[in-house]
């Protein structure tokens, strides 16, 4: 599997060196064959020339320039090519074709990750999700699902000063819910980075409904990681990284102070890669269906 090269640093500078991507930070020296990237994510502060732009248009490397919290600020894509138009009309197909399938192996691929994390059997789940012909049976299914991880949840926060009966946003009621939304949040737009480094649509999707500007694609493959995501949050909460002095109220809504959102960041960036990982095996899986 290919690398996607992550800058999370201020002040680098990204060249070119024949075929290869140079980078170099305050401290540190490294250069990459550019035919062992399948993309660049930016978060941080960079300079990057011209030569390198050309090279990775030529090697069709898109670049995406995003905030710290991962949204999108700008897009580098190579120009419209045989592999972008392949993989998008194959999403189509498979939309029109599968999309019942897709969503049931989504739903399956997000027990297996519940069973790992945190050490659930959904064997009796992963059965009925096979059997399914009906999406509303379907969403039913995720939802028991989602369900018994949460529950799962609670019990690991339950030495912390905090409490978690249910999930609900918009807006998050409590503390928990709240650093819960803003971790998915960071999570969602993460898969939206990657849907477009590689050439899918975000907005044609299999589990989720569009609305409004919603990439429901990304919030498709969100499910994948939404466990350990989840599982995340509790690390955070029983480390202590956050209290309840790192949260305020407005209006009705609960959320992270501004001054806080920084520990969570540092954090997140500890486990980007892995997630990832997870997110390019699933799109790997999904190019290779046949209608």
């Amino acid at each position: 599997m290919k690398q996607t090269v992550i800058i999370y640093n201020h002040y680098v500078e990204l060249s070119r060196k024949a075929e290869r991507l140079f980078i170099k930070t305050a401290h540190t020296e490294s250069s990459i064959p550019l035919s062992n990237i399948d993309g660049i994510l930016i978060f941080g502060k960079v300079k990057l020339t011209s030569d390198a732009i050309s090279l990775c248009m030529k090697k069709q490397i898109p670049i995406l320039l995003l905030t710290i919290y991962g949204q999108i600020k700008a897009q580098i894509l190579p120009p419209i090519g045989s592999e972008t138009t392949k993989r998008r009309l194959k999403q189509v197909g498979l939309y029109f074709l599968k999309r019942l399938d897709i969503a049931k192996y989504l739903i399956k691929r997000k027990c297996l990750e519940i069973e790992y994390t945190f050490d659930i059997n959904l064997e009796h789940f992963k059965v009925k999700v096979e059997k399914v012909s009906d999406y509303a049976v379907l969403l039913g299914l995720e939802g028991q699902v989602s369900k018994l991880m949460f529950q799962k949840f609670e019990e690991m926060i339950r030495p912390t000063s905090f409490t978690f009966r249910e999930r609900n946003y918009h807006p998050p009621k409590d503390e928990v819910n709240a650093l819960l939304s803003f971790i998915y949040t960071l999570g969602y737009n993460l898969s939206t980075a990657l849907i477009l480094l590689k050439g899918f649509d975000p907005y044609i999707s299999f589990l989720h409904s569009k609305r409004g500007s919603h990439a429901a694609f990304s919030s498709d493959l969100m499910e994948i990681i939404r466990p350990k995501l989840t599982h995340f949050c509790g690390e955070i909460l029983l480390n202590k990284l956050i209290t309840s002095d790192d949260f305020m109220k407005k209006d009705d809504c609960i959320m992270l102070k501004k001054s806080s959102i920084a520990k969570v960041l540092t954090e997140f960036s500890n486990i980007k890669e892995n997630l990832l990982e997870l997110l390019k095996e699933f799109l790997i899986e999904f190019e290779g269906v046949e209608f």
